[in-house]
């Protein structure tokens, strides 16, 4: 079945639309932004992943504890997450160009700062400023990629090469970070992702054609200011929640109240959504209703989570049980990177030969085969037996889930609905990271300490993490079960 992108051609070719210098950019300047844009997204992962390798260095010089170091990561995408629809709303109402350029000019910014600190809270508040630039530059790049390349097969290529980079940076980020851990200084993964973050937005400043005329002019009630409040807001603290129940427990009232407060600030959201006028609401109600939305945002949760579960869970174990280097830990962990790029550009192709519910359900089959073999990867040895096969098939799995399921998701809905969409699909990707490793590490923790004292065997000690793989597995198969029995046919 052919690819069918939505030609969202018609938005762009009003005349009031296009400013003069900006109707015909040469095929190369185009290319050139579409680099520009994938990079970017591939950026806004590796952020997220390159700071696995230096999980011993983090406790050791900011002072985390074991149960803390999950903050790490889940201030950035905590804020990732709940900001991506502001910026799609900014992104449309005013300028994609000019947000893509402030997000990685934030990005830049608050990961040069974060380099040099060594105060613990200060270090996850930057981590989640850092946040919200990478937040600015998803919607705004898609709806840039959308505008430039409005034909179906043109189009679809580029939003999957957007979403292969996304996948490819969060595999590479584990090994090129493990180099610097290794060869420099764990400081320098943020300062290398400030030098790039400065490079795009420099870059992207004399590239990108000026952001055409809106034909609506902009406005503050355009940004649905009380809508994105709320949803930021309960996104947040739902994955303070979810993290912090790790670490402090679940009956915790430090973990409940916010808990609870998200959950009804989360309804409010889509009861004041429901009732303002979908002109100028940020998540209009009817999204929902085009075709597999929902089982796609669901779908979404997925792919972030099953990496960040293979590498936080593995790499403190080979560098401290294993007693691997951070370059060897990371080389342990070059099939990912390997996979992904093999794959990343060949998803396209399957989508359209398989349709894109069959090849989807063809990436979660995969995972759930490489998923069943994790928690016996439980030594050195058992390495070539066991997790490169895992790592090989997931891998491909994952990737093949992460873009078809994008590339469908712009399929079954309109283009003017391409930067809320794209802002609803990697909120969903950051929420399922943040939630997913909250809960797989409260697992680790619990069976782990349940032992009370573990055995000094690799084995023993993998018995929490074995768990914490059991809980992905059954994840997995949850969702394959709700794709097959929920996905429409295209």
């Amino acid at each position: 079945m052919a690819i069918d992108v939505q030609n969202f051609r018609s938005v762009f070719e009003s005349e009031d639309f296009h400013s003069p210098s900006s109707q015909h950019p040469s095929q190369g300047r185009k290319y050139l932004m579409l680099f520009l844009f994938c990079f970017a997204e591939f950026m806004d992962s590796f952020i997220g992943s390159a700071l696995y390798p230096a999980i011993n260095v983090l406790e050791t010089d900011l002072k985390v504890g074991p149960a803390e170091v999950t903050w790490s990561f889940a201030a950035y995408s905590a804020t990732f997450a709940a900001f991506l629809l502001i910026s799609g709303r900014v992104s449309d109402v005013y300028s994609a160009k000019w947000t893509f350029i402030a997000g990685a000019i934030l990005i830049g910014a608050f990961s040069l700062g974060a380099g040099f600190v060594h105060d613990k809270v200060i270090f996850f508040v930057l981590r989640a400023l850092a946040g919200v630039g990478a937040a600015m530059t998803v919607p705004s790049a898609l709806s840039l990629i959308v505008q430039w390349f409005p034909g179906g097969d043109e189009q679809a290529r580029g939003i999957a090469l957007f979403g292969g980079s996304g996948a490819l940076g969060n595999v590479l980020g584990v090994i090129i970070g493990g180099a610097f851990v290794q060869w420099a200084n764990w400081r320098w993964i943020l300062w290398f992702i400030a030098i790039v973050g400065f490079l795009i937005a420099a870059i992207s400043a004399v590239t990108v054609p000026p952001s055409p005329n809106r034909r609506v002019q902009p406005s503050l009630k355009r940004l649905d200011p009380g809508g994105v409040t709320m949803i930021t807001a309960a996104l947040v603290l739902f994955v303070y929640a979810a993290t912090s129940g790790s670490t402090k427990g679940w009956g915790n009232p430090g973990v409940l109240a916010p808990l609870v407060v998200s959950v009804v600030m989360g309804l409010l959201f889509f009861v004041y959504e429901a009732a303002i006028d979908p002109s100028v609401a940020a998540l209009p109600p009817y999204v929902w209703g085009y075709k597999n939305v929902p089982i796609l945002i669901g779908l979404a949760l997925l792919p972030l989570f099953w990496w960040a579960a293979l590498f936080f869970q593995l790499m403190p174990l080979m560098q401290e049980t294993y007693h691997w280097s951070p370059i060897m830990t990371s080389v342990h962990f070059l099939p990912t990177g390997i996979c992904s790029m093999a794959i990343a550009n060949f998803v396209p192709t399957l989508v359209r030969v398989a349709s894109p519910k069959w090849a989807v359900m063809i990436g979660l089959g995969m995972e759930l085969a490489a998923s069943v073999l994790l928690p016996f990867a439980d030594t050195p040895q058992r390495y070539y037996s066991f997790l490169i096969p895992a790592m090989i098939i997931g891998t491909i799995g994952t990737t093949i889930v992460f873009s078809g399921s994008n590339i469908a998701l712009f399929m079954n809905t309109p283009p003017e609905m391409a930067g809320v969409v794209g802002g609803m699909f990697n909120s969903a990707l950051q929420l399922g990271l943040a939630i997913g490793l909250a809960v797989v590490a409260s697992i680790t923790t619990s069976v782990n300490h349940s032992q009370h004292s573990p055995s000094s065997s690799p084995s023993s000690y993998y018995a929490g993490i074995a768990a914490g793989y059991w809980f992905v597995l059954g994840t997995v198969g949850l969702m394959t079960i709700l794709v097959l029995v929920f996905y429409k046919p295209e």
